[in-house]
């Protein structure tokens, strides 16, 4: 095979393997919008990593994460309480250790709720590739166009049932959020106690 042959037949596989990568980001779009445009319920284990670059510091979270339609509840048992509810466009937000309630509206610019819906919100607005793939799942990177709060969002998501298992995007700042999901349900029953909480009498409430 002549050099030029040779190199026609790369260029004509590097154009076949982008769009391979094009077809399978819009289906994973389409598959992820399918899963939960419907949903009406969805409860899974949720594990979260704040990492700080100023402060070369990673803390880590552990406990569930409840959702229904205009209501969100990340409730966390380790390494410490801790309870942010949101609803009817409040925030609640609830640290066991230092005793204190903060309240206050939401945000407009953080009017998504579920972190599922911050991945669909951005992957309108960005630059997407498919960086990883496996038989049951895909990863993907998200390169906002333009965005005052996010640099990128990565996600990884089951091809089968267009579900997210992982989250995390990075803020201008160099600041990383990750979420990990695991035992997800979906439209099954949220038991009412979920979102029943007593907190103590001598809790400090911040009004914003």
């Amino acid at each position: 095979m002549t050099a030029k042959r040779m190199t026609a037949l790369l260029a004509c596989l590097l154009l076949f393997g982008s769009l391979q990568a094009a077809v399978s980001q819009a289906q994973l779009y389409q598959k992820m919008r399918a899963a939960y445009g419907s949903l009406k319920t969805y409860q899974a284990a949720v594990s979260q990593s704040n990492h700080y670059t100023q402060l070369k510091r990673t803390i880590s979270y552990n406990g569930k994460i409840y959702f229904t339609p205009g209501r969100m509840l990340m409730s966390f048992s380790s390494p410490s309480v801790q309870r942010l509810q949101i609803r009817d466009g409040q925030v609640e937000l609830y640290d066991a250790a230092s005793k204190t309630l903060l309240r206050a509206p939401m945000q407009p610019e953080f009017g998504k709720m579920n972190p599922v819906e911050i991945l669909d919100l951005y992957w309108q607005k960005s630059r997407v590739s498919v960086t990883s793939e496996t038989k049951s799942q895909a990863s993907v990177s998200l390169r906002p166009k333009s965005d005052k709060l996010i640099s990128s969002l990565s996600a990884t998501l089951d091809k089968k049932s267009g579900l997210v298992t992982s989250l995390s995007y990075t803020d201008k700042s160099g600041n990383k959020v990750t979420y990990k999901f695991s035992g997800i349900k979906t439209n099954a029953a949220i038991p009412a106690s979920v979102w029943n909480f007593s907190y103590p009498k001598d809790v400090q409430v911040i009004e914003q």
